[in-house]
């Protein structure tokens, strides 16, 4: 798709939602060949008047970068002269082939303090028409007015979303993470209707994982059905909670099947570490594969160096050092007894192939 394509989809979708277009003498003033495809569009509703401005872009062009601060006078002028700025709300689109360095990118996008100081909100995007995609910043205010979905449907709806400090969700809704809940719930109750989920009999009897059963009754399927089981109520509040903060983000940001696969290959392994670690215990639990969802977040963090829903790579750091600390610590304390073998071995596990299954975002 070229600027073209995009611009005309754009005028197509802000005459549906009843934009306004504005004429922008600035366009034809200044002879620069990246900003020959400024346009604006402006509507009011209520006591708020929206805009939406595209400028086509050529980032192999250095001379593209100062653009903004070149045509930044006529721009305020322009729309203040229409609707004022008190309650102005400016989206703009830098648009165009923006395949070179990602950090002069995000540069441009980012860097943009002292319009936004005149403005309600000012927020910049950049529309990469050559890679279908879209970058913007957490910290600005992205979706007011369905901006970001009226962009994506003049990309016709085909985009790879990037940015520096947050990334677009792919799927909507933790599905799987919400069947693996009620999963884990009703193995809870049936447990505690036969026999008491503390029961090593009950335990052994709907799947928990041990050294013997695997190895020498050759019972390799433990190694996931134990991720589904919970030892007491306490447990399974904990793995809840775990797994609603923490596994639902990973879902949501890299979709379902990987997550899927994250998630069951992290138990699985977390459980084989526990088993060879200690062989003598029958364990149960999915915090091997929660620490695995510990693992991918760190690594989609680390890959894409922004935020996932607030979680930067430094907080998740931070939550996995406490996190493996507090394991070890009950259990020197003898509070109870935790599984810190499958909690590293799932976070391992997590953390490669979040890793693999993710680096191309980073390209």
């Amino acid at each position: 798709m070229n600027y073209a394509e995009f611009a005309e989809n754009f005028t197509n979708i802000m005459s549906a939602a009843g934009y306004e277009r504005i004429n922008m003498p600035i366009a034809e003033s200044i002879n620069l060949p990246q900003n020959r495809g400024l346009c604006l569009w402006g509507k009011v509703s209520g006591s708020v008047a929206y805009y939406y401005a595209i400028y086509e872009i050529d980032m192999q062009n250095t001379v593209g970068y100062t653009m903004q601060k070149v045509i930044v006078d006529q721009y305020v002028a322009t729309i203040t002269s229409r609707y004022g700025m008190r309650h102005s709300v400016v989206f703009n689109m830098i648009v165009g082939d923006l395949s070179g360095d990602i950090r002069e990118i995000e540069k441009l996008i980012d860097n943009q303090d002292d319009f936004a100081m005149m403005t309600k909100y000012d927020v910049y995007y950049g529309v990469d028409t050559a890679n279908l995609r879209i970058m913007r910043n957490t910290s600005q205010p992205h979706n007011i007015d369905g901006a970001l979905k009226k962009i994506e449907r003049a990309l016709k709806g085909v985009v790879q979303q990037i940015a520096n400090d947050h990334t677009i969700p792919i799927s909507k809704r933790p599905y799987l993470c919400y069947t693996i809940i009620t999963i884990n719930l009703l193995m809870f109750l049936l447990m505690e209707a036969n026999g008491g989920s503390q029961n090593t009999i009950t335990l052994i009897r709907y799947g928990a994982v041990s050294n013997y059963y695997v190895f020498t009754m050759g019972e390799y399927h433990r190694l996931l059905t134990s991720s589904f089981l919970h030892i007491g109520f306490l447990h399974l509040l904990m793995n809840t909670g775990f797994l609603i903060i923490f596994a639902t983000r990973l879902e949501v940001y890299i979709g379902h099947i990987k997550f899927l696969l994250i998630y069951l290959a992290s138990g699985i392994l977390g459980s084989l570490a526990s088993i060879l670690l200690n062989p003598l215990y029958t364990s149960a639990g999915a915090s091997g594969a929660l620490f695995g969802a510990l693992g991918a977040l760190v690594a989609v963090a680390g890959l894409r160096k922004q935020h996932v829903q607030g979680l930067n790579i430094r907080m998740l750091m931070m939550l996995v050092v406490i996190n493996v600390l507090f394991g070890l610590a009950i259990n020197q304390w003898n509070l109870m007894n935790i599984g810190n073998a499958a909690h590293l071995g799932g976070l391992v596990t997590g953390f490669v192939l979040g890793y693999i299954l993710t680096w191309r975002i980073k390209a």
